[in-house]
């Protein structure tokens, strides 16, 4: 696993100052999302701060051979709220998929078996998941792709369609990403 230049300055105690890296929690995703601390910047993540995001994710990938950038841009802010001194409650960030990138939501055989290429999101979406990150696929997208369900990978929650996903998380106080 390869260490990014965010954690060498954390360990080296170079990141925006002693104070900063000694509150500082791990990286949540790593091999993604790498940050670089703007010295001055006038807002940083807050951790006197609930914050709940839903990432809608419904544009093409621009590089089908790796991660969709919507991805890399939620492994990059959980990234900097934890060199920060934020760390999400389970739920609290989430990302629903509808339309064009609904692939990046099936198992690496289903990928193979429909694209000829092993899915190249799995990794970043189970360490997503696992940092907390509720991942969604709208269901009237996915099957009216023709998606099967044991074609869903298992960290991969079906809704029944992102509209409502979007429109509930929206009345629990969710602020919308567009993706």
């Amino acid at each position: 696993m390869k260490m990014h230049v965010l954690a060498a300055c954390l360990v080296a105690g170079l990141f925006a100052g002693p104070a900063l890296a000694a509150e500082a929690l791990p990286m949540p995703i790593t091999g993604y999302g790498n940050i670089t601390d703007i010295a001055g910047a006038l807002e940083k993540p807050d951790p006197s701060l609930r914050y709940k995001l839903l990432f809608d994710i419904s544009t093409p990938a621009r590089d089908v051979a790796k991660p969709h950038q919507t991805l890399i841009r939620i492994a990059r802010l959980l990234n900097a709220m934890a060199a920060n001194g934020v760390r999400p409650q389970p739920g609290d960030i989430a990302l629903v998929v509808h339309g064009a990138p609904d692939t990046f939501t099936l198992t690496d055989a289903a990928h193979v078996k429909r694209h000829k290429m092993p899915n190249p999101n799995l990794d970043l979406v189970h360490q997503l998941a696992a940092a907390g990150v509720s991942v969604r696929i709208c269901g009237q997208s996915y099957l009216g792709h023709g998606y099967a369900r044991d074609e869903l990978d298992p960290v991969v929650e079906l809704d029944l369609m992102a509209m409502t996903t979007i429109a509930n998380l929206m009345a629990k106080g969710y602020g919308v990403v567009p993706g």
